[in-house]
């Protein structure tokens, strides 16, 4: 059974698409402006393109994208103007509209055909997410579609093996080291108490069953829920146990082969999905979790806060995220799992060592759990806490903390920054 006719272009507002080509470099809107009244009659179903005009009209917006993605990768991504990512979200889209109007006037369509080209539309459309910027005048274009599509594609999901990810919480020791100090624990603060106790202190706290009504805690053990949600889509990981080893890389993968390569099965190289802002990308996943009312505090005066950035840390045993602080203030709610993080105040910055690169200025070089004294003779002078994360607990990192998180088993993390 075929999916329904042009899916994509429901969703489309071909008015303030055309004004989105003003913001194209002109060495794409020369290639790409001619198409657009082309596919807005023919998703009227007002016109009827040849296969001929089709398949020229894909070699041409490959050619766009291939452009777009060497100057994507020619330098530092800051530096990429933001023309050419604008350029890349809407080449992508005009390829999936493409690829949807092929499709269904394909004569000789299958079950199999289907499912290939939704998976191709679904991965574009990612590309799409990852890699350019929402286009002006309709930010969120991009993520409906793909979510509109995934819902469509998800009656094809199959079973994986695994049912649940296992985690065997017995053996997770949570030994205080002798040489480090605990961080003081709280259940349900209440907001006042939360700002005058932990907030304005700048103190680092764990906060206890604050995070019942999550419900992450219960479904995202559930291999096959997830694989539903989100086993389609593309994803960034990387790939090594830590950031600041030589050998460590990033790659785009489906989720699906994610939890298939690293979750259920132990492969020899450690891929983690981290700092990744799944729940924008995938909104379905965003309703099993809640902004924590504590995220309504603001370090800026007279100032409206501002909605805290989310992310997603999901990876078996052993990732480690090294000594590094961040500027802003830090919930970290560990969903399910065990992480082990140690924490020195920004105050014993000077005996970290931190990296003399702007790459890793916020970086360390001591590890705390390997601290070589030869080297970094001032380590020793850092006062250090130290705490073990469980499911259900949320971590206040205070902003330029310094932090060192190791998962202990498979684990799920969702941090909330803001200022």
């Amino acid at each position: 059974m075929a999916f329904e006719a042009y899916i994509t272009t429901e969703l489309i507002d071909w008015i303030l698409l055309k004004e989105d080509l003003k913001y194209l470099p002109t060495e794409i809107e020369v290639h790409v402006a001619p198409m657009i009244d082309v596919l807005q009659r023919v998703s009227m179903q007002k016109l009827e393109r040849t296969t001929n005009w089709i398949n020229k009209s894909l070699i041409r917006i490959e050619a766009c994208l291939d452009r777009t993605w060497q100057l994507l990768n020619s330098g530092h991504w800051k530096d990429v103007p933001l023309s050419y990512r604008y350029s890349y979200s809407f080449c992508s889209l005009l390829k999936v509209i493409l690829l949807e109007i092929e499709h269904e006037q394909n004569k000789e369509k299958s079950t199999d055909t289907e499912i290939q080209v939704l998976q191709e539309i679904i991965q574009q459309i990612d590309k799409g997410i990852l890699l350019g910027a929402p286009l002006p005048n309709k930010p969120p274009l991009l993520t409906s579609i793909a979510s509109k599509i995934n819902n469509h594609y998800t009656k094809f999901v199959r079973s994986l093996n695994a049912k649940k990810i296992e985690i065997d919480y017995s053996k997770v020791s949570q030994l205080l080291l002798p040489e480090f100090l605990q961080i003081n624990r709280y259940r349900i603060p209440s907001m006042e108490s939360f700002y005058k106790d932990i907030f304005i202190p700048k103190v680092p706290a764990i906060i206890t069953d604050s995070m019942k009504h999550w419900n992450a805690l219960h479904l995202w053990q559930d291999i096959n829920y997830l694989n539903k949600i989100a086993g389609s889509r593309t994803v960034p990981i990387e790939i090594g146990s830590r950031y600041t080893e030589e050998d460590w890389s990033q790659d785009l993968i489906t989720f699906s082969e994610f939890l298939q390569s690293h979750i259920i099965k132990n492969t020899p190289k450690v891929g983690y999905l981290a700092q990744h802002q799944l729940f924008d990308q995938i909104p379905e996943l965003k309703n099993d979790i809640v902004v924590p009312d504590y995220c309504s505090f603001s370090d800026k005066e007279d100032s409206e806060v501002e909605p805290p950035d989310i992310n997603a840390w999901f990876g078996p045993a052993g990732t480690v995220s090294p000594l590094h602080f961040d500027i802003k203030n830090n919930l970290l709610c560990q969903v399910f799992g065990y992480k082990r993080i140690f924490l020195y105040d920004s105050s014993d910055s000077i005996n970290l060592y931190p990296y003399d690169t702007k790459l890793l200025y916020n970086t360390a070089q001591v590890d705390p759990l390997k601290p070589d004294y030869i080297k970094w003779p001032d380590f020793k002078k850092a006062k250090g806490f130290m705490c073990y994360l469980g499911p259900g607990e949320m971590l206040y990192i205070p902003p330029n903390w310094w932090h060192h998180v190791t998962a202990l088993t498979p684990s799920f993390s969702v941090s909330f920054w803001w200022t």
